[in-house]
Order: C-alpha cells, then sequence, then structure tokens
C-alpha cells in the first residue's frame, strides 16, 4: 500500500450502486475518490480558504484502473493522498479496498489552484502547502 495515501474513509455500499452485470458500477468509484478528496481538501484548508477568499482548486485530471469486480453487501475503504506537489496544482493518489483487503480499484487526480473572483489558476497558498506538507509528513 503507498504510504502517502493518509486520509482514509469507509463507503458502504448502496443496492442501486450496481449496475445491470451485478457489480458496482463505474461511475461509483469516481464518486468514492470524490468523498475521499473532499474530505482531504477540508484537512488543508481548501475548503476554508474557498469559504473566506473564494480560492479553491478545479479538478483538471483524473484516472481510475479497474483492478477487481465488487458487489454488494459491503463495505469499501477508500484511502487518498497527495503523490505530488507543483507550483499551481497537485496531485492526488486513490486506492479502494474490500472487505477482505484487495485492491478493487486505484487512481490518480490533478487539482489546480483556482481564483474563483480572477477566474484564473494561482500558486498553491504556503499554508496549503505547508498543510500537505504536515499531513504527508514525507513531502
Amino acid at each position: 500500500m503507498d504510504p502517502r495515501l493518509v486520509q482514509r474513509i469507509e463507503v458502504p455500499i448502496a443496492w442501486g450502486e450496481q449496475d445491470l452485470f451485478g457489480h458496482l458500477n463505474n461511475v461509483v468509484f469516481l464518486r468514492y475518490f470524490e468523498s475521499a478528496r473532499m474530505h482531504y481538501l477540508e484537512r488543508i484548508g481548501v475548503l476554508a480558504l474557498h469559504r473566506e477568499r473564494n480560492i479553491g482548486v478545479i479538478l483538471a485530471h483524473t484516472a481510475i484502473d479497474f483492478r477487481k469486480p465488487v458487489v454488494w453487501p459491503q463495505t469499501l475503504t477508500v484511502r487518498t493522498g497527495t503523490t505530488r506537489v507543483g507550483n499551481t496544482s497537485f496531485t492526488m493518489g486513490y486506492a479502494i479496498h474490500d472487505e477482505a483487503g484487495d485492491l478493487v480499484a486505484e487512481g490518480n487526480s490533478v487539482q489546480v489552484m483556482y481564483d474563483y473572483d480572477k477566474a484564473a489558476k494561482m500558486p498553491i497558498p504556503m499554508p496549503v502547502q505547508e498543510a500537505i506538507a504536515k499531513i504527508q509528513r514525507s513531502l
């Protein structure tokens, strides 16, 4: 397991998230990534920054690799963390494990810091960089 994936949430699968083939629909995995990402963004202060100064992030890229089908009922563990920090963006990694501990999906996303008032990307604010470094402990 990637030690950079420091944020963890548990997600129970809902019956309605299955598709015609009887397994978790592929779009649901991206929702789970999003839920973990939002918890992480709260921890590093991005959501507060958005409320206070209208500065946040825009999702620029996301990718997912499916490793194993998932069927109801079970609770999945979703992990995320920062894997790379740039000047105006940072990359997050994701891993989803089933109740047996098997990897069922993994991926990444790129978040770009964005000033919503100016409608422009911007450098990652120092408090956000510091919060990422503190949480990640290795950056």
